[in-house]
């Protein structure tokens, strides 16, 4: 392992990251941090082409270098091959001087190595012999740490002081009045409150049971003048919702960012739509998540996995109501 000095900038920096929607936004303060730290380094996302966007609209990235699949075997493919070799030809001819990778797997650790890049870093440690294809400096990683915070411990090494925890999100303006409109045209009028719904959560993540997410959807609908609004980027159970639920199809993730920021309230299971919605500052219900992936800050509840196999829709729904109470109070003041 090399040790990096504090005081060693440097201008060329590539973040590998072919992790999930929802890794993607553990990522933002660390990104937010290397930024900071390094604030006239061109730093590209090689990121799925929805973890880019991600990545993109925090205002951290240089460019992306989108890829259509997180999957080595995908990217061996023969269709996609040439393109992998065409990104590893640029990035030795852009001479990055340092690789972050921030989920390490086989292709983001060969690409580092095919790129020439020198110095190259985990932000989470490998297993096994790959941790050997690192040679920079990380700190003891800790599994009950924060996911937030365990990336934020792998940059520690290049002399990052993050000043900011919390992952934050900015939206799209034209994707933004693109909602508006599509709002509009289905009869939603101004002022109207939105109430995001995404009952899926990622794999290996506990799901609460859909039948529970339905009765919470009618109940939202009967007690409160909201509109429901289906966030989740699965296709199943869309028709079971309450009459007058909106379909979201978001064909890009600054569709879904916009759609999400314009909700008074989201509940969602453990996954990419609710960690979304918390980077983007709406008060948001997860149901099912580990501590370590908790959303952060003080106006986001959750009901943790080991609870949630006993948590009724009651209870749920009292704290959804509680959240809405607080949040109509905010808008209120703000108005």
């Amino acid at each position: 392992m090399r040790p990096i000095l504090r005081a060693q900038s440097f201008s060329r920096i590539l973040l590998l990251h072919l992790g999930r929607l929802s890794d993607a936004v553990f990522a933002l303060p660390a990104c937010a941090a290397l930024r900071e730290r390094f604030p006239e380094a061109r730093i590209t996302a090689f990121a799925t082409s929805w973890g880019g966007e991600l990545l993109a609209l925090s205002g951290t990235i240089s460019d992306i270098w989108p890829v259509k699949s997180a999957q080595l075997a995908d990217l061996l493919q023969p269709w996609n091959v040439w393109e992998v070799l065409q990104a590893v030809r640029e990035f030795q001819r852009r001479q990055y001087e340092l690789a972050i990778d921030f989920r390490p797997s086989g292709g983001t650790i060969l690409l580092a190595l095919a790129a020439r890049v020198p110095a190259r870093l985990a932000a989470l440690p490998p297993e096994g012999f790959a941790r050997l294809l690192f040679n920079v400096w990380r700190v003891p990683d800790d599994p009950r740490r924060h996911r937030v915070d365990r990336y934020l411990d792998g940059l520690r090494a290049l002399g990052v002081s993050p000043t900011v925890r919390v992952p934050a999100l900015r939206t799209d303006p034209a994707a933004d009045e693109r909602f508006e409109r599509w709002l509009r045209a289905r009869g939603v009028e101004a002022g109207e409150l939105l109430v995001g719904i995404a009952p899926e959560a990622d794999p290996g993540a506990a799901l609460w049971p859909s039948e529970r997410f339905l009765d919470l959807a009618h109940q939202l609908t009967h007690h409160f003048r909201v509109r429901l609004l289906d966030v989740s980027l699965g296709r199943g159970g869309r028709a079971r919702f309450p009459k007058g639920t909106l379909a979201l199809r978001a064909r890009s993730l600054r569709e879904l960012a916009s759609a999400l920021a314009r909700c008074t309230l989201v509940v969602s299971g453990d996954a990419g739509p609710g960690h979304i919605a918390a980077a983007l500052g709406v008060p948001t219900l997860m149901l099912g998540c580990a501590h370590t992936r908790r959303p952060l800050g003080a106006e986001h509840r959750c009901v943790e996995r080991d609870a949630l196999a006993t948590c009724s829709v009651e209870r749920v729904f009292e704290i959804a109501s509680e959240m809405l109470g607080r949040s109509r109070t905010t808008a209120l003041f703000r108005s």
